[in-house]
Protein backbone atom coordinates (compact mmCIF):
# COMPACT_ATOMS: atom_id res chain seq x y z
CA UNK A 1 0.00 0.00 0.00
CA UNK A 2 1.25 2.99 -0.92
CA UNK A 3 1.01 6.55 0.49
CA UNK A 4 -1.58 7.92 -2.31
CA UNK A 5 -4.31 4.87 -2.01
CA UNK A 6 -6.98 5.66 -0.64
CA UNK A 7 -9.73 3.86 1.51
CA UNK A 8 -13.17 2.44 -0.48
CA UNK A 9 -16.07 4.60 0.79
CA UNK A 10 -19.67 2.90 1.07
CA UNK A 11 -23.07 4.26 0.43
CA UNK A 12 -26.16 2.61 1.43
CA UNK A 13 -24.18 -1.15 2.27
CA UNK A 14 -25.70 -1.59 5.74
CA UNK A 15 -25.39 -4.94 8.29
CA UNK A 16 -28.68 -6.56 8.69
CA UNK A 17 -28.14 -9.29 10.72
CA UNK A 18 -25.08 -11.47 12.46
CA UNK A 19 -24.95 -15.49 13.25
CA UNK A 20 -22.37 -17.40 15.19
CA UNK A 21 -22.27 -21.24 15.91
CA UNK A 22 -19.85 -21.83 18.68
CA UNK A 23 -18.99 -25.65 19.34
CA UNK A 24 -17.92 -26.74 23.35
CA UNK A 25 -15.86 -24.97 24.51
CA UNK A 26 -12.75 -26.85 26.82
CA UNK A 27 -9.98 -24.88 28.98
CA UNK A 28 -6.57 -25.10 27.69
CA UNK A 29 -5.69 -27.52 30.60
CA UNK A 30 -7.58 -29.91 29.34
CA UNK A 31 -6.02 -33.02 27.53
CA UNK A 32 -7.54 -32.73 24.51
CA UNK A 33 -4.24 -32.04 22.67
CA UNK A 34 -1.58 -33.00 24.51
CA UNK A 35 -0.71 -33.70 28.20
CA UNK A 36 -1.03 -31.23 31.02
CA UNK A 37 2.28 -29.06 31.04
CA UNK A 38 2.77 -28.14 34.67
CA UNK A 39 6.56 -26.55 34.27
CA UNK A 40 6.53 -22.28 33.43
CA UNK A 41 4.05 -20.19 31.94
CA UNK A 42 3.46 -21.18 28.45
CA UNK A 43 3.35 -19.14 25.40
CA UNK A 44 -0.38 -19.82 25.05
CA UNK A 45 -0.84 -18.27 28.69
CA UNK A 46 1.29 -15.52 27.82
CA UNK A 47 -0.69 -14.79 25.23
CA UNK A 48 -3.98 -14.71 26.81
CA UNK A 49 -5.23 -17.65 25.90
CA UNK A 50 -7.74 -19.45 28.17
CA UNK A 51 -9.45 -22.09 26.64
CA UNK A 52 -10.67 -22.93 22.68
CA UNK A 53 -14.15 -24.06 21.15
CA UNK A 54 -13.84 -27.38 19.98
CA UNK A 55 -15.94 -29.55 17.14
CA UNK A 56 -15.00 -33.29 17.53
CA UNK A 57 -18.57 -33.77 14.96
CA UNK A 58 -19.33 -30.73 13.10
CA UNK A 59 -17.39 -29.80 9.94
CA UNK A 60 -16.42 -26.28 9.19
CA UNK A 61 -19.36 -26.03 6.36
CA UNK A 62 -21.86 -27.84 8.56
CA UNK A 63 -21.42 -24.92 11.11
CA UNK A 64 -20.87 -22.01 8.79
CA UNK A 65 -24.64 -23.09 7.91
CA UNK A 66 -25.92 -23.37 11.25
CA UNK A 67 -24.60 -19.73 11.85
CA UNK A 68 -25.58 -18.38 8.00
CA UNK A 69 -29.33 -19.58 9.18
CA UNK A 70 -29.10 -17.34 12.47
CA UNK A 71 -27.71 -14.56 10.43
CA UNK A 72 -30.46 -14.60 8.19
CA UNK A 73 -33.20 -15.04 10.65
CA UNK A 74 -31.50 -12.26 12.82
CA UNK A 75 -32.01 -10.21 9.33
CA UNK A 76 -35.63 -10.97 8.63
CA UNK A 77 -34.12 -12.36 4.82
CA UNK A 78 -34.75 -15.71 3.47
CA UNK A 79 -32.57 -17.55 0.83
CA UNK A 80 -34.73 -16.04 -2.12
CA UNK A 81 -33.60 -12.80 -0.98
CA UNK A 82 -29.81 -13.65 -1.40
CA UNK A 83 -27.99 -12.61 -4.81
CA UNK A 84 -24.94 -13.91 -3.65
CA UNK A 85 -23.36 -15.94 -0.75
CA UNK A 86 -19.32 -15.58 -0.39
CA UNK A 87 -17.79 -17.95 2.08
CA UNK A 88 -14.20 -17.63 3.64
CA UNK A 89 -13.09 -20.55 3.18
CA UNK A 90 -10.41 -22.64 5.13
CA UNK A 91 -8.76 -25.66 4.71
CA UNK A 92 -12.21 -27.59 4.67
CA UNK A 93 -11.19 -31.29 4.54
CA UNK A 94 -15.25 -32.60 4.03
CA UNK A 95 -16.30 -30.51 1.44
CA UNK A 96 -14.73 -29.72 -1.37
CA UNK A 97 -16.84 -27.28 -2.70
CA UNK A 98 -18.18 -26.11 0.84
CA UNK A 99 -20.17 -22.94 -1.27
CA UNK A 100 -22.22 -25.63 -3.40
CA UNK A 101 -23.21 -26.94 0.14
CA UNK A 102 -23.74 -23.80 1.42
CA UNK A 103 -25.99 -22.51 -1.91
CA UNK A 104 -28.07 -25.77 -1.63
CA UNK A 105 -28.85 -25.37 2.26
CA UNK A 106 -29.10 -21.66 2.71
CA UNK A 107 -29.50 -19.90 -1.25
CA UNK A 108 -32.41 -19.08 -3.33
CA UNK A 109 -33.17 -20.28 -6.86
CA UNK A 110 -31.26 -16.83 -8.10
CA UNK A 111 -28.52 -17.07 -5.60
CA UNK A 112 -24.51 -17.25 -6.92
CA UNK A 113 -22.62 -18.86 -4.40
CA UNK A 114 -19.07 -18.28 -4.36
CA UNK A 115 -15.42 -19.49 -2.19
CA UNK A 116 -13.11 -16.90 -0.88
CA UNK A 117 -9.60 -17.79 0.84
CA UNK A 118 -8.15 -15.33 2.45
CA UNK A 119 -6.81 -17.49 5.79
CA UNK A 120 -7.67 -15.87 8.54
CA UNK A 121 -8.33 -12.35 6.42
CA UNK A 122 -11.27 -14.38 4.91
CA UNK A 123 -13.94 -12.73 6.80
CA UNK A 124 -12.62 -8.92 6.74
CA UNK A 125 -12.13 -9.72 2.44
CA UNK A 126 -15.40 -11.21 2.74
CA UNK A 127 -17.44 -8.71 3.47
CA UNK A 128 -15.78 -6.12 1.36
CA UNK A 129 -16.49 -8.73 -1.50
CA UNK A 130 -20.24 -8.74 -0.47
CA UNK A 131 -20.57 -5.04 -0.56
CA UNK A 132 -18.44 -4.43 -4.30
CA UNK A 133 -21.46 -7.24 -5.28
CA UNK A 134 -24.23 -5.18 -4.05
CA UNK A 135 -23.15 -2.21 -5.10
CA UNK A 136 -22.11 -3.41 -9.02
CA UNK A 137 -25.40 -4.93 -8.76
CA UNK A 138 -28.42 -2.55 -7.92
CA UNK A 139 -31.25 -4.81 -8.15
CA UNK A 140 -29.37 -7.34 -5.41
CA UNK A 141 -31.31 -7.00 -2.19
CA UNK A 142 -28.98 -9.00 0.29
CA UNK A 143 -25.72 -10.61 -0.06
CA UNK A 144 -24.63 -13.53 2.78
CA UNK A 145 -21.35 -13.73 4.09
CA UNK A 146 -19.72 -16.85 5.97
CA UNK A 147 -17.49 -18.42 7.35
CA UNK A 148 -16.19 -21.72 8.59
CA UNK A 149 -12.97 -23.28 10.22
CA UNK A 150 -11.84 -26.69 12.23
CA UNK A 151 -8.31 -26.85 13.40
CA UNK A 152 -7.93 -30.65 13.55
CA UNK A 153 -5.87 -31.26 16.52
CA UNK A 154 -3.44 -33.62 13.72
CA UNK A 155 -2.46 -31.38 11.85
CA UNK A 156 -2.83 -27.68 14.44
CA UNK A 157 -2.27 -29.30 17.97
CA UNK A 158 0.94 -27.97 17.64
CA UNK A 159 0.53 -24.12 16.74
CA UNK A 160 0.44 -23.61 20.49
CA UNK A 161 4.15 -23.24 20.07
CA UNK A 162 3.63 -19.84 18.39
CA UNK A 163 1.35 -18.76 21.23
CA UNK A 164 -2.21 -19.34 20.25
CA UNK A 165 -4.74 -21.95 20.48
CA UNK A 166 -6.66 -22.75 17.09
CA UNK A 167 -10.42 -22.71 17.90
CA UNK A 168 -13.31 -23.93 15.30
CA UNK A 169 -16.46 -22.43 14.73
CA UNK A 170 -19.04 -20.98 12.23
CA UNK A 171 -20.22 -17.30 11.65
CA UNK A 172 -21.73 -15.14 8.93
CA UNK A 173 -23.31 -11.95 8.32
CA UNK A 174 -25.77 -10.53 5.81
CA UNK A 175 -25.46 -7.34 3.83
CA UNK A 176 -28.12 -5.07 2.73
CA UNK A 177 -28.74 -2.16 1.24
CA UNK A 178 -29.97 0.76 3.28
CA UNK A 179 -32.16 -2.08 5.32
CA UNK A 180 -29.64 -3.05 8.45
CA UNK A 181 -28.81 -1.60 11.88
CA UNK A 182 -24.91 -0.74 10.98
CA UNK A 183 -23.51 1.09 7.93
CA UNK A 184 -20.89 0.08 6.29
CA UNK A 185 -18.47 4.03 6.02
CA UNK A 186 -15.26 2.83 4.74
CA UNK A 187 -12.69 0.18 4.28
CA UNK A 188 -9.17 -0.72 3.19
CA UNK A 189 -7.20 -3.44 2.08
CA UNK A 190 -3.44 -4.20 2.27
CA UNK A 191 -0.83 -6.47 1.13
CA UNK A 192 2.96 -7.91 2.02
CA UNK A 193 3.29 -10.58 -0.74
CA UNK A 194 6.88 -10.44 0.33
CA UNK A 195 6.19 -12.79 3.35
CA UNK A 196 4.21 -15.17 1.28
CA UNK A 197 7.30 -17.67 1.43
CA UNK A 198 6.50 -17.88 5.50
CA UNK A 199 2.91 -19.86 4.09
CA UNK A 200 4.65 -22.55 1.71
CA UNK A 201 4.26 -26.10 2.36
CA UNK A 202 7.52 -27.87 3.47
CA UNK A 203 8.43 -31.14 4.48
CA UNK A 204 11.84 -32.32 5.98
CA UNK A 205 13.90 -34.74 4.32
CA UNK A 206 12.95 -37.60 6.40
CA UNK A 207 9.22 -37.02 5.84
CA UNK A 208 8.93 -34.87 9.08
CA UNK A 209 8.28 -31.52 10.19
CA UNK A 210 5.83 -28.66 10.42
CA UNK A 211 4.53 -27.59 6.61
CA UNK A 212 4.69 -23.90 7.19
CA UNK A 213 7.62 -22.08 8.15
CA UNK A 214 5.52 -19.35 10.03
CA UNK A 215 4.75 -22.17 12.66
CA UNK A 216 8.40 -22.44 13.42
CA UNK A 217 9.08 -18.97 13.39
CA UNK A 218 5.59 -17.37 14.94
CA UNK A 219 4.89 -13.86 14.25
CA UNK A 220 7.35 -11.48 16.51
CA UNK A 221 10.59 -11.63 14.00
CA UNK A 222 7.88 -10.09 11.35
CA UNK A 223 6.14 -7.70 13.62
CA UNK A 224 7.15 -5.09 12.58
CA UNK A 225 5.92 -5.56 8.74
CA UNK A 226 2.68 -6.67 10.49
CA UNK A 227 2.50 -3.49 12.51
CA UNK A 228 3.35 -1.24 9.30
CA UNK A 229 0.48 -3.01 7.15
CA UNK A 230 -2.03 -2.21 10.28
CA UNK A 231 -1.67 1.12 11.26
CA UNK A 232 -1.86 2.67 7.30
CA UNK A 233 -5.04 0.32 6.95
CA UNK A 234 -6.18 1.93 9.85
CA UNK A 235 -5.12 5.65 9.57
CA UNK A 236 -6.39 5.66 5.88
CA UNK A 237 -9.79 4.37 7.29
CA UNK A 238 -10.04 7.43 9.88
CA UNK A 239 -8.61 9.90 7.83
CA UNK A 240 -10.79 9.22 4.99
CA UNK A 241 -14.03 9.08 7.07
CA UNK A 242 -12.83 11.97 9.07
CA UNK A 243 -13.42 9.49 12.55
CA UNK A 244 -11.12 10.36 15.08
CA UNK A 245 -10.08 7.43 16.92
CA UNK A 246 -11.73 8.60 20.63
CA UNK A 247 -14.52 8.68 18.19
CA UNK A 248 -14.82 4.73 17.70
CA UNK A 249 -16.80 3.13 20.76
CA UNK A 250 -15.57 -0.53 20.21
CA UNK A 251 -12.26 -2.44 18.07
CA UNK A 252 -13.11 -5.81 16.64
CA UNK A 253 -9.43 -7.28 15.94
CA UNK A 254 -8.50 -10.41 14.97
CA UNK A 255 -8.32 -13.09 17.84
CA UNK A 256 -4.45 -13.89 17.71
CA UNK A 257 -2.84 -12.96 21.17
CA UNK A 258 -2.87 -10.62 23.94
CA UNK A 259 0.63 -10.03 22.58
CA UNK A 260 0.43 -9.42 19.43
CA UNK A 261 -2.37 -7.48 19.74
CA UNK A 262 -0.79 -5.09 22.08
CA UNK A 263 1.86 -4.73 19.19
CA UNK A 264 -0.26 -4.27 16.34
CA UNK A 265 -2.91 -1.79 18.33
CA UNK A 266 -0.49 -0.19 20.98
CA UNK A 267 1.31 2.66 18.99
CA UNK A 268 -0.75 5.75 17.32
CA UNK A 269 -3.59 6.34 16.12
CA UNK A 270 -5.22 3.89 18.11
CA UNK A 271 -2.90 3.45 21.59
CA UNK A 272 -5.31 0.48 22.36
CA UNK A 273 -4.29 -2.78 24.60
CA UNK A 274 -5.75 -6.53 23.58
CA UNK A 275 -8.03 -6.04 26.73
CA UNK A 276 -9.91 -2.60 25.27
CA UNK A 277 -10.85 -4.42 22.33
CA UNK A 278 -13.10 -8.00 21.54
CA UNK A 279 -10.07 -9.75 22.08
CA UNK A 280 -11.74 -10.28 26.12
CA UNK A 281 -14.53 -12.54 24.00
CA UNK A 282 -11.79 -14.23 21.44
CA UNK A 283 -9.66 -15.49 23.98
CA UNK A 284 -11.86 -18.08 25.22
CA UNK A 285 -12.86 -19.49 21.49
CA UNK A 286 -9.24 -19.58 20.40
CA UNK A 287 -7.91 -18.41 17.38
CA UNK A 288 -10.90 -19.08 14.61
CA UNK A 289 -9.14 -17.86 11.67
CA UNK A 290 -11.38 -16.48 9.28
CA UNK A 291 -14.58 -16.48 11.87
CA UNK A 292 -12.75 -13.59 14.15
CA UNK A 293 -14.07 -10.23 13.65
CA UNK A 294 -17.59 -11.99 12.82
CA UNK A 295 -17.73 -13.99 15.45
CA UNK A 296 -16.31 -10.79 17.52
CA UNK A 297 -19.22 -8.61 15.31
CA UNK A 298 -21.78 -11.02 16.46
CA UNK A 299 -21.29 -10.57 19.88
CA UNK A 300 -21.17 -7.04 19.49
CA UNK A 301 -24.36 -6.34 18.21
CA UNK A 302 -26.56 -8.88 20.26
CA UNK A 303 -24.56 -7.49 23.11
CA UNK A 304 -27.97 -4.88 23.71
CA UNK A 305 -24.56 -1.92 24.12
CA UNK A 306 -24.01 -0.33 21.12
CA UNK A 307 -26.02 2.65 20.64
CA UNK A 308 -27.20 4.42 17.55
CA UNK A 309 -24.08 7.14 16.25
CA UNK A 310 -21.74 4.96 17.49
CA UNK A 311 -18.49 3.22 15.93
CA UNK A 312 -16.91 -0.07 15.12
CA UNK A 313 -13.80 -0.54 13.79
CA UNK A 314 -12.72 -3.64 12.31
CA UNK A 315 -9.23 -4.66 12.42
CA UNK A 316 -8.32 -8.25 10.12
CA UNK A 317 -5.12 -9.70 8.83
CA UNK A 318 -4.16 -13.24 7.90
CA UNK A 319 -1.10 -15.34 6.47
CA UNK A 320 0.09 -14.80 3.31
CA UNK A 321 -0.27 -11.94 4.22
CA UNK A 322 -3.73 -9.88 3.67
CA UNK A 323 -5.35 -7.03 5.67
CA UNK A 324 -8.85 -5.79 5.75
CA UNK A 325 -9.98 -2.92 7.98
CA UNK A 326 -13.62 -2.21 7.98
CA UNK A 327 -15.28 1.03 9.97
CA UNK A 328 -19.08 0.68 10.54
CA UNK A 329 -21.88 3.29 11.85
CA UNK A 330 -24.43 2.01 14.16
CA UNK A 331 -27.96 3.46 12.50
CA UNK A 332 -29.93 2.34 15.08
CA UNK A 333 -30.13 0.04 18.15
CA UNK A 334 -29.53 -3.29 17.27
CA UNK A 335 -31.49 -5.12 19.37
CA UNK A 336 -31.34 -8.95 18.57
CA UNK A 337 -34.76 -10.77 18.70
CA UNK A 338 -32.77 -13.71 19.67
CA UNK A 339 -30.04 -14.27 21.44
CA UNK A 340 -26.31 -15.06 20.25
CA UNK A 341 -26.24 -19.29 20.11
CA UNK A 342 -24.02 -21.74 21.09
CA UNK A 343 -24.40 -25.24 20.22
CA UNK A 344 -25.93 -26.79 23.46
CA UNK A 345 -23.70 -30.43 23.39
CA UNK A 346 -20.92 -30.85 26.06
Amino acid sequence: MTAEETAVLWQDITIAGTGGWIPPIRQKHEPWDKPVDNGPPSLVALNGFTSAAVSTDSTPSQMAARAGLKALRHADVTGADLSLLVHANFQDEDHYAPSAYLLRVLGGPDTNAIELGAASDGGGAALVTAAEHLTAKPAAKAALVTAGVRFRPERWGHVSEMGHLAGDSGAAVVLTRGTGFARLLATDQAAQPQLEVLTRARTAADGSGRPLLVEETGFMPYIDALRQSTRRCVETVLEETGVRPEGIARVVPIAIGAEVLDLLLGGAPLGLRAADTSWTFGRHLGHCGPCDVLLALDRQFRSGTLRAGERVLVVSFGLGFRWTTALLEITRDPVSAVPAGHSTKK
